[in-house]
């Protein structure tokens, strides 16, 4: 099942409030005080199993490994999962993180049944300009391979 990430605020912002460090497991550290953290305390709070670090920032909450990777690559994952390395069992931020993009999933044939030009029911993957592939390869006696 997908997930629904959210957007990630705009780098300049996230710039300004954490940044990358190698002494929390998080992987990120606060630039600012405020009300609810001091500058350079550990950036994010484990998840209640503690295998993943979250950080509250505009009033969301973002995995820190996406937040991490958004702050090395300067690249929004968008809709794209952030992993840890095969190298990286104990999920530490401060290592490796790789950009996995799920392929979607087929659409069911049923769903994509449609009329070609000469108004016959096929399915669209089956469809050359308008044409269905076997109407093409009945008629010109030539074999389409996708």
């Amino acid at each position: 099942m997908p997930r629904a990430y959210q957007e990630m605020p705009p780098l300049w912002w996230v710039e300004e409030e954490v940044k990358l460090s190698d002494q929390y497991p998080s992987g990120l550290e606060w630039l600012k005080t405020n009300r609810f953290h001091t500058a350079g305390e550990m950036a994010g709070q484990p998840r209640k199993d503690g295998r993943y670090y979250y950080v509250s920032m505009l009033g969301c909450r973002y995995p820190a490994h996406r937040v991490v990777y958004y702050l090395r690559t300067g690249q929004d994952p968008l809709t794209a999962d952030v992993m840890h390395g095969a190298d990286n069992p104990e999920r530490d931020n401060r290592k490796e993180l790789v950009l996995f993009k799920r392929k979607p999933a087929a659409t069911p044939r049923w769903r994509r049944r449609v009329r070609n030009a000469e108004g016959k029911l096929v399915y669209s993957a089956d469809l050359v300009n308008g044409f269905s592939t076997r109407d093409i390869e009945r008629e010109t006696g030539i074999q389409i391979i996708d």
